[in-house]
């Protein structure tokens, strides 16, 4: 039965959710990721990246930042984790981003601006 639902949610996913590209850019660390999934509507950009990737993320003040991807860790001062959704900054957190009609979302570990 559980063998069931869980094909039943895949092909739910497959029909209804909307497709996405993932790039992962992990800079000099490992060799880059494009991985293609979907996602369902209401779903934020940390949501699709914690079902694809290894992700942890913490609190600092108000927000929630992407620390590291697949054991590729943010050097505060030096490097961190950004993101782009269709090839364009946004200006919240992954956590408050809300997928809408994505096409692409990429992540890049590249040197920091501020933290």
């Amino acid at each position: 039965m559980i063998k069931v639902i869980i094909l039943f949610v895949f092909l739910a996913l497959q029909c209804w959710g909307e497709n996405l590209t993932v790039f992962l850019h992990y800079g000099d660390a490992k060799p880059d990721k494009v991985i293609e999934t979907t996602y369902s509507p209401g779903m934020s950009a940390l949501d699709v990246l914690n079902r694809i990737s290894r992700v942890e993320a913490s609190k600092t003040g108000n927000y929630r930042f992407v620390r590291s991807i697949d054991g590729v860790q943010s050097q505060i001062g030096k490097f961190g984790w950004f993101y782009l959704i269709d090839g364009e900054s946004v200006n919240t957190t992954a956590e408050n981003f809300i997928l809408n009609d994505a096409k692409t979302m990429t992540w890049v570990y590249k040197v920091e601006a501020c933290y």
